[in-house]
């Protein structure tokens, strides 16, 4: 943050006693002396510290949440897509012949499970960048916490809240995707070719479909932990603009009189 600095010279002159004559045939001007020297570098201010406390806060709650719903999302998808390549698998092996329709729920069925289940996998073993993030800043803090350090702290936050935004649209249509794919069993299950246990397992299972993809789109609305936490801090962050006055005098002695420079700082 820049101070902004004016820089006011008064000059106060008063005349030694001499006539109109000789100040007209020597004028010479009145010198001014500037005080140049530059303030001796201030503390860090109660705004870097305050902001330093807020950030290390914030990061360390949003890295312990991610981590909490990085595993349930790793769960999930690993259990959810086991169970729908089991289900795919049983549809497309069964002994008895097979109906156009069965197979179809097959191939849907494996479909749906080899990316929940990659989701999961993927979930499982990824190192989050909350994580990496919160590791970063401890070793900062432990150097000492400049503003240059603040502000890549900040830039980190903000990029990890637009990226766990567009991860949040993901899930979003990923819900919407499942829950189409209930609509589309429920819809083709009274067909009449199909026997009485297809079109109980199809209800179920067209059921769980909608149910758990519209729960998806609804969740995909709550903001992450680094989305919140961006937020938090946009709110509470202590701004360290202010407003400082320092007044120097610099008196000049010449043949035509003294002066006086006052130079203010604000």
């Amino acid at each position: 943050m820049r101070t902004a600095s004016i820089w006011i010279s008064t000059l106060v002159v008063g005349a030694l006693p001499a006539s109109l004559a000789s100040a007209e045939e020597d004028p010479t001007p009145t010198p001014v002396v500037i005080d140049t020297e530059q303030p001796a570098p201030s503390a860090p201010s109660d705004a870097l510290a305050a902001n330093a406390e807020l950030m290390d806060r914030l990061l360390t709650t949003a890295a312990e949440k991610t981590i909490r719903q990085q595993k349930f999302a790793a769960a999930a998808g690993i259990v959810g897509g086991s169970i729908l390549l089991g289900l795919g698998a049983w549809r497309l092996t069964e002994d008895q012949p097979q109906s156009q329709f069965s197979r179809g729920l097959g191939v849907m069925f494996m479909t749906l499970g080899a990316a929940d289940l990659t989701t999961g996998i993927f979930a499982a073993t990824r190192v989050s960048h909350e994580k990496r993030r919160l590791d970063r800043w401890e070793k900062a803090r432990t150097d000492g916490i400049t503003e240059l350090e603040l502000a890549r702290a900040e830039g980190e936050l903000l990029s990890s809240a637009e990226s766990r935004e567009g991860e949040r649209l993901l899930v979003r249509w990923n819900g919407l995707t499942h829950a189409l794919a209930g609509v589309f069993v429920l819809a083709f299950s009274p067909v009449p070719s199909t026997t009485k246990t297809d079109r109980v397992s199809a209800y179920v299972i067209g059921g769980l479909f909608i149910g758990t993809g519209f729960a998806a789109f609804g969740l995909s609305f709550r903001l992450t932990p680094s989305e919140a936490a961006w937020s938090e801090y946009q709110v509470h962050k202590a701004s360290s603009a202010g407003h400082e006055l320092s007044v120097r005098f610099s008196p000049s002695v010449s043949r035509d009189g003294f002066g006086l420079g006052v130079i203010g700082t604000f």
